[in-house]
């Protein structure tokens, strides 16, 4: 059908629709532009992860990048979710790619022929580029790239730090050819060592300051050149020509002439050394980690420097499209850039062609550029790894001091010391540890107890008498009532246990008869938990207090019934469906104590003492209906018309609303004295509500046509009968203010 086109067919289309002049100009600038910063990031990450004994094979490293970066940009281009942003090879994965081609090096034996080695980390690089690449797009696939996000900022801030201190190691060794370590700091400061690395360094701090003054998208390549252009000079003025520069190794080269094309990897595969891979299991999952927090922090960056909203889970599955395609040629990790691509939007090519001219920069760069990246100063690439080490400790060591607090700080600069003294990995380990504890601690402040209250501040929705509520208004002290809220753990539990002994013991206030906690806002419980409701259950005991428990989940109330804690089988224990049920349960055993039966006999006239007579009374009955009540039976049925009222004499109903696939919501119980559907009486509206019977008892009837034959007929009558509503309508009133009051935290 016309109407069902394939979004790639659309993708197509709107390719083709930029292929104009006025598009395609700016597009091709801006992608020589970032082609060309492509390839100077490639350069610097192939070198320094063929660096050392790999050092001889920088060439086939580069070509092997260079045609990872060429396909990995040509499918995040296409595929990203924001049009104009670019991918490439990144700097934080290098840093532990660098660190997995320095191990796996080592592992080899000491006889191993140069070649093998060289393809033995070429295979470790490319499997690891193939996980997270298939790691990504996973992510992306389930929906899953907002998860990455609860990750302790901290430990991601700790994890950048550290990759900052291993670029910045990774470029002081590129340019001096040794390892950048504590031991090695005398070395560092020989005068033949220290002209390796000092304008490299000189160089990598004016990049720092100058990106801090401007994002101009030309500082990048124009501070390049500018170097480039003074380390020649500089050489010129001592009188040394390529040849010597070359032999002196302060060159990038020699490489061989041509293309730097190198064949495809798997067509060596029977001299790689496998058992060398061995033990790289953590470094891969630590590269995943780093490579997918990186991405989304830069897609994050780049939804606010642009403004426009980036699809995370579809960045991922571009970027792991990109990175398996690259693995398997042999090419680094890549993701989204957020410099590059801000400056070609910035630029206004809100296009993908400018990615695309870039991956044929790239390519051109492949296929001719062998003679001409020999001559790149070593110290250049060296300075410019060094600049974005810097730029990582900046940010997250000392324009973080300011910004986060001190014990995320401390975790921060804790991983990043581990990360220079032991290890990365260690330090991730120690960083995500230390997190943990910080997180434990401060969750344990947080007060496990949402509201504190007693039976006299909170009430259930049954409606009592007045001698009943005036009991209940003195004695509700009794009843110690509290809301808990959150994930209850080792943490939390044991000072909700100090929290309830306290009570108890507190001998300034009446003796608690009842405690009650209420689960409603309790997510989950551990199993320690259970220890401390074990402790709390043998002190109510020992006080002869009842413990009970409202609300609890299906998932909490299975592990207290999977413990020896069996609240089903426990004297002193009792479980309720909601805190209002489980008061009314607590109310009633105190009523239990009052002379008078709570469900007594009250009549309708007791509110107007001006209908003592017994005449009256008749004269008033005279207009009711007296009807027997059956439990269950439905008294009022919700959105019918109001046609009668009803007076409770004896028994018990519930106003309550009912909806469809649903548990009832019980808004009011009453009892003897009460009146019920009177609202809707008098006002003339259909009844938000269904009456039902609890109890069976005794109800009197009145009709609205009742009603207005005693106003015409006996007009004394009726006066007296709007003043008995009145006072009861006026109770029901005070009573649902309270409950108001008491439930509204409850609620919320």
């Amino acid at each position: 059908m016309a109407g069902n086109v394939s979004p790639e067919s659309s993708l197509m289309a709107r390719i083709g629709g930029e292929l104009r002049w006025r598009r395609l100009l700016p597009a091709a600038t801006a992608g020589m532009v970032t082609g060309l910063l492509e390839i100077v990031l490639t350069l610097s990450f192939a070198a320094l992860i063929y660096s050392g004994p790999l050092s001889g094979f920088v060439a086939q490293g580069i070509g092997l990048a260079l045609l990872g970066v060429v396909l990995s940009v040509i499918l995040m281009t296409l595929f990203t979710s924001l049009p104009g942003a670019v991918g490439g090879n990144q700097d934080a994965a290098t840093a532990v790619l660098a660190i997995i081609a320095a191990t796996v090096a080592q592992n080899m034996p000491a006889n191993s022929h140069p070649q093998e080695i060289f393809l033995t980390v070429v295979v470790a690089i490319a499997l690891t580029t193939v996980i997270t690449g298939l790691f990504y797009w996973a992510l992306g696939y389930f929906q899953s790239g907002n998860l990455v996000r609860f990750l302790p900022y901290p430990v991601v801030g700790g994890f950048l730090a550290g990759t900052g201190w291993l670029l910045a190691t990774g470029g002081l060794g590129m340019m001096t050819e040794m390892p950048a370590a504590f031991s090695e700091i005398t070395e560092l400061v020989q005068p033949d060592v220290l002209w390796r690395w000092l304008p490299g360094f000189i160089f990598a701090v004016f990049l720092l300051v100058a990106f801090r003054r401007s994002h101009h998208f030309l500082l990048l390549p124009g501070m390049v050149l500018g170097g480039i252009g003074l380390f020649y000079l500089a050489a010129w003025l001592t009188g040394r020509d390529v040849v010597a520069l070359l032999a002196a190794g302060w060159l990038l080269g020699p490489f061989p002439e041509g293309s730097l094309l190198p064949p495809l990897p798997y067509t060596g595969l029977e001299q790689v050394n496998w058992p060398a891979l061995s033990g790289q299991l953590l470094n891969v999952v630590t590269v995943c980690i780093i490579s997918v927090l990186a991405l989304l922090l830069n897609a994050s960056g780049l939804e606010i420097a642009t403004r426009r909203e980036v699809d995370l889970n579809r960045e991922l599955q571009a970027a792991g499209a990109g990175n398996v395609v690259a693995g398997l040629v042999g090419g680094m990790i890549s993701y989204q850039q957020l410099s590059l691509s801000v400056m070609n939007i910035k630029m206004g090519n809100n296009s993908r062609l400018a990615g695309l001219f870039a991956a044929v920069v790239c390519g051109l760069a492949l296929l001719l550029g062998a003679s001409v990246l020999s001559l790149f100063p070593k110290m250049i690439l060296g300075g410019l790894i060094l600049y974005l080490g810097l730029s990582f400790l900046v940010e997250w060591v000392v324009e973080t001091w300011a910004k986060v607090p001190r014990l995320d700080y401390l975790v921060i600069v804790l991983i990043l010391v581990v990360t220079a003294v032991v290890g990365f990995l260690e330090a991730v380990a120690i960083g995500l540890l230390v997190a943990v504890i910080f997180f434990v601690i401060n969750y344990s402040r947080v007060d496990v107890v949402r509201q504190e209250m007693s039976g006299q501040e909170c009430q259930s929705r049954l409606t009592r008498d007045f001698a009943e509520q005036h009991f209940l208004d003195v004695a509700g002290e009794q009843i110690y009532i509290l809301q808990l809220q959150g994930y209850i753990f080792f943490g939390t539990a044991d000072s909700l246990l100090n929290r309830v002994r306290q009570r108890m013991g507190d001998a300034d206030l009446p003796p608690v008869r009842f405690v009650v906690l209420d689960f409603h806002r309790v997510t989950k419980i551990d199993s320690t938990t259970i220890v401390s409701f074990q402790k709390m259950w043998q002190l109510a005991q020992a006080r002869q207090i009842m413990l009970v428990l409202t609300d609890l989940s299906p998932g909490i109330l299975a592990q207290f019934g999977q413990s020896d804690l069996m609240v089903s089988q426990l004297d002193g224990i009792y479980l309720f469906a909601d805190l209002d049920h489980g008061l009314e349960w607590c109310e009633d055993q105190l009523l239990a104590a009052m002379d008078e039966m709570v469900d007594g006999k009250r009549p309708l006239w007791e509110a107007n003492p001006t209908l003592s007579d017994p005449q009256q009374q008749a004269r008033l009955l005279h207009y009711f209906e007296r009807q027997e009540m059956v439990a269950g039976d439905t008294l009022i049925q919700q959105g019918d018309r109001p046609d009668a009222l009803y007076f409770i004499e004896t028994g018990q109903v519930t106003a309550q609303m009912e909806q469809d696939g649903r548990e009832p919501v019980r808004f009011q119980t009453m009892r003897s004295g009460h009146i019920v559907g009177e609202i809707g009486f008098y006002l003339g509206q259909e009844r938000t509500a269904a009456v039902v019977v609890d109890k069976p008892g005794v109800v009197y009837r009145l009709s609205v046509d009742a009603l207005h034959r005693m106003e015409q007929e006996a007009p004394d009558i009726a006066a007296a009968f709007h003043q008995i509503m009145s006072h009861l309508m006026a109770e029901r009133v005070t009573h649902l203010v309270r409950q108001v009051d008491a439930f509204q935290q409850y609620k919320r």
